[in-house]
């Protein structure tokens, strides 16, 4: 049950900042596209690299 509710409160709380870095970002010389690329690259390498630790 305290596992659940900490993944719950952090994916509440990236999911309320991530405008604020968005905008952020757009705001120097990224272009959208660049900065989703950017984006899911990351998210993958993070999961890619959860999973092998894990041995899912």
């Amino acid at each position: 049950m305290k596992k659940g509710l900490l993944h719950a409160i952090l994916a509440s709380t990236l999911w309320a900042t991530v405008n604020s870095f968005i905008k952020q970002e757009l705001s120097h010389d990224f272009t959208p596209m660049n900065f989703s690329e950017t984006r899911f690259a990351t998210v993958g390498i993070i999961l890619f690299t959860y999973t092998r630790y894990k041995g899912i």
